[in-house]
């Protein structure tokens, strides 16, 4: 079983996939998934399995260590961006390297966050899809 730092963020971890609502009033789609719609307010809201691929938006790197309770094992600069998946724009660590460009493929993977007691613990992140 692999490890993550949180178990609700996923619909599935092989394939990845993150767990997303969709609103079935207006067709909203929110990540992390919420019980009730944020744009019309509506509770038929289903839980979704959200696409592994998509695009980046907007970007930045990070070149100084963050606060609790964000933690690595050890601290390199790390970029963040938010990726376009279609039907919602996520936030997320963007892995591999620290120059992006906007509208970039990427896919979503599992990425090691740390480790504790000798077992890595794993967030989801975005890769190059090329």
């Amino acid at each position: 079983m692999v490890a993550v730092v949180d178990e609700t963020l996923f619909a599935s971890l092989d394939p990845v996939a993150l767990r997303g609502s969709a609103c079935q009033d207006c067709g909203a789609h929110v990540f992390p998934a919420i019980a009730t719609c944020p744009v019309c307010t509506g509770v038929d809201v289903d839980e979704v399995a959200l696409p592994a691929t998509g695009t980046v938006w907007s970007w930045t790197t990070q070149h100084v260590q963050p606060k609790e309770p964000f933690r690595t094992d050890a601290f390199a600069p790390f970029s963040i961006g938010y990726v376009d998946l279609g039907p919602v724009i996520v936030e997320g660590w963007l892995a591999g390297r620290t120059t992006w460009e906007i509208g970039e493929p990427v896919r979503l993977v599992l990425a090691k966050a740390w480790t504790e007691d000798d077992v890595v613990v794993h967030t989801y992140a975005f890769e190059a899809d090329r």
